[in-house]
């Protein structure tokens, strides 16, 4: 068990090399955290980006010659060259964020950062190394596009990684806690579920349903500013419609798992600041812009659904109980002037609908619009 060994070492890394072979099943040759390092090594630089960016131009190059073949049966020359015209404004290109070692080390430390808030911190070395196989390959799918990434694990598993991991058990464990971590599985999105909750593999007891609980939300905090591609920002070579992404991780600067001494529970606790300039900016597709105010609404409700999730699968262990959000908006040309919104996020009172918005939840919100306004009328605008 690793119990309190978790308090004293820097990263779960570090505390599986400390692990003896006992707590392994057969190693087949290897121990277990050396095929952990080559797994690690095999998708260090593995081309995610390149291969996404790749998939959703090829993709857009048949959507568009569909769409083309249709709009040539248009007798009207003006309708038709109206259309034609329309295909090529939208922009086709992904530019995701990182999903290199950088993300993966993000992942695997905000896991570490969730067991750490565990009452009984009872998982096995195997179950960890299960777990931190499973944050190196949970994105390796995006190679293949975006969409749908997550069902591209197994194959690239059992295509690349065979000799590293050899036992085939093994490298379908490891594929369905990735996978867990998004998508759907037969059109349903809760895909936790579908794993096992307590199971012997290899004649060693594994939680699937726990360790993918863990990955997720993991994953959900590991999207902050080391997630940007802060060289392409600043050489503006981003594409529009992928450039809101970058910024919001560019304003996430702190996230943190903070415990409530008077409950005895924890939260999470997300800080972002942004200038003026930036908040008065409408970045996306054209037809689907938004202010940035606006996707971190979106974003950290959608973080508070995940918590609300995956704490089905954790509340026996991590009582991760609210969210809470500090935004900061800075004078562009005064950082002494600034603009501050804060809102926590949690259940509360009877729950008579499914899920509150973000105007529900604190009347100190404001849509980017109405933020926009406030600033100009606060002096904060450079106009």
């Amino acid at each position: 068990m690793i119990c309190n060994e978790i308090l004293s070492t820097s990263t779960l890394e570090e505390l599986l090399c400390q692990a003896k072979d006992e707590e392994f099943p057969s190693s087949m040759g290897k121990k277990h955290y050396e095929r952990y390092k080559e797994l690690k090594e095999k998708f260090a630089d593995y081309p995610v980006e390149i291969g996404a960016m790749s998939s959703s131009f090829e993709a857009w190059i048949k959507e568009t010659q569909e769409k083309a073949a249709e709009i040539s049966k248009i007798q009207n020359e003006r309708e038709r060259s109206a259309q034609l015209a329309d295909l090529f404004v939208e922009d086709p290109i992904v530019f995701l964020n990182r999903h290199d070692v950088t993300h993966t080390n993000k992942v695997q430390e905000k896991a570490k950062e969730i067991l750490k808030c565990f009452n009984n911190l009872d998982l096995t070395y195997y179950e960890l190394y299960l777990l931190l196989c499973a944050a190196v390959v949970h994105d390796i799918g995006n190679i293949f596009g975006r969409k749908g990434h997550e069902r591209n694990i197994k194959a690239i598993l059992d295509s690349e990684c065979t000799d590293i991991l050899p036992d085939s058990i093994e490298r379908r464990v490891i594929a369905r806690i990735a996978r867990a971590h998004g998508g759907s599985i037969s059109g349903n999105s809760d895909t936790i579920s579908n794993l096992k909750e307590s199971d012997k593999i290899n004649n060693r007891n594994v939680r699937e349903r726990l360790l993918a609980a863990v990955l997720r939300f993991a994953d959900e905090l590991a999207d902050d500013s080391t997630r940007a591609n802060h060289a392409a920002l600043k050489s503006d070579i981003i594409t529009e419609a992928s450039k809101i992404y970058h910024v919001y991780s560019t304003a996430l600067h702190t996230v943190e798992l903070r415990k409530n001494d008077i409950n005895q529970s924890y939260e999470v606790v997300l800080a972002y600041e942004f200038d003026s300039n930036i908040a008065a900016t409408l970045y996306g597709k054209v037809g689907q812009q938004k202010y940035l105010i606006d996707e971190i609404y979106e974003r950290t409700l959608k973080m508070e659904r995940e918590r609300r999730y995956c704490i089905r699968y954790l509340r026996p262990y991590c009582p991760l109980e609210r969210i809470k959000v500090q935004i900061t908006i800075t004078n562009a040309s005064d950082e002494f002037l600034s603009y501050p919104i804060t809102y926590t996020l949690e259940e509360s009172g009877y729950p008579s609908t499914p899920f509150a918005t973000i105007k529900d939840v604190d009347c100190n919100i404001k849509t980017g619009t109405e933020l926009l306004a406030e600033l100009r009328k606060e002096g904060m605008l450079n106009e």
